[in-house]
């Protein structure tokens, strides 16, 4: 099993194509309309994005916008036995949405409601022409490999129950849960794994009112996916690349990186050249480690919102040294960071 592609509902398909191809470095791979939907393809060799606005009210993607802002609508799924998968949906009255089958190039596709108002398509083969990889740009500076993880957020006491609902549909496991709880913020949050381990599923609830998970739910009108993570080879390439077309990144106070020195003195060892210690302040990237794993360095950045209402947003990561986990330290170290420059304020 692994992630297929991402489909997006937006205002306008043509608009957010040209975001993703200036300010993000992907190609675009063409476009398909019917009588009420326009749909634009756009990515890389490893990385598929569906872009769709409405042609008329009777699109879904009009029935979408009118109580959700624009983001993430759908994330599809290559699987291997799509029919005993169906067995699975029918048996836990799952609602199957839509229903493709295509001989011919030996396509099958099934769309079913995912949880609230988001849906997940499962496809057994991707030579539909729509999801064919695009090729590499020979001169490509944005080494975007693969889409790393993407993130669910739920409402306030829903983290176990749609846990569940994820480990009973595809047979997800848990492999990490978190509690991050500062002076006024904070989430609880498992990370979902398929058997297969080429799917990464994070779920974030809300732990208070005010938390930052509460007010995205307040915003998205519901449950809705906060963020896609982009995994590349060479963070720093793909940052500063990005950073030329000026894409906004979240800004990360410069007490992120005194505390991250002084961890740092602790951990000898850690693979970082003179210049990435640099660039790490430089572009404001993150750093995290085990203490166990001194060479497993995970690495990333978020993007500031990149539609209207400020709800989803990308990730940028680099795992080096099979680094697992999401930057966890990260999390607490960011979030007491940006409360004591609150404090200055």
């Amino acid at each position: 099993m692994k992630i297929d592609h991402i489909h997006f509902f937006v205002e306008n398909a043509a608009q957010t194509r040209d975001w993703l191809i200036q300010k993000m470095g992907f190609q675009s791979g063409g476009h398909q309309a019917s009588e009420h939907t326009y749909t634009e393809l756009v990515g890389n060799s490893s990385v598929l994005f569906r872009v769709s606005s409405a042609l008329s009210q009777s699109s879904p993607v009009a029935h979408y916008l009118a109580t959700h802002p624009a983001g993430v609508a759908n994330i599809a799924f290559l699987v291997d036995d799509l029919e005993s998968l169906l067995a699975r949906i029918n048996r836990l009255d799952i609602k199957i949405i839509e229903e493709y089958d295509r001989s011919i190039d030996h396509t099958e596709q099934l769309t079913i409601q995912g949880w609230g108002d988001f849906q997940h398509t499962l496809v057994t083969n991707s030579s539909n022409p729509m999801l064919a990889p695009i090729p590499p740009k020979q001169d490509n500076l944005n080494p975007i490999v693969d889409i790393d993880h993407v993130v669910l957020n739920v409402g306030q006491h829903q983290l176990a129950v749609a846990s569940d609902w994820y480990q009973n549909l595809f047979d997800f496991q848990v492999q990490q849960s978190f509690d991050i709880q500062t002076g006024s913020s904070g989430l609880y949050s498992q990370a979902l794994v398929d058997p297969t381990g080429q799917v990464q599923f994070n779920i974030n609830e809300p732990s208070s009112p005010n938390s930052q998970i509460q007010t995205f739910l307040d915003l998205q009108g519901g449950a809705g996916i906060q963020h896609v993570a982009l995994r590349t080879t060479n963070i720093f390439q793909t940052v500063t690349a990005m950073r030329s077309q000026s894409l906004a990144f979240l800004p990360i106070p410069t007490s992120y990186y005194i505390s991250l020195n002084k961890r740092s003195q602790r951990s000898n060892d850690l693979p970082l050249n003179y210049q990435e210690w640099q660039n790490l302040e430089k572009l404001e990237i993150l750093l995290d480690w085990s203490t166990d794993h001194a060479l497993a360095l995970l690495m990333q950045i978020f993007t500031q919102p990149i539609f209207a209402q400020p709800t989803f947003f990308f990730e940028i990561i680099e795992r080096r040294g099979a680094a697992q986990g999401f930057g966890e330290g990260n999390f607490m170290a960011l979030f007491q960071a940006i409360e004591q420059e609150e404090q200055k304020n």
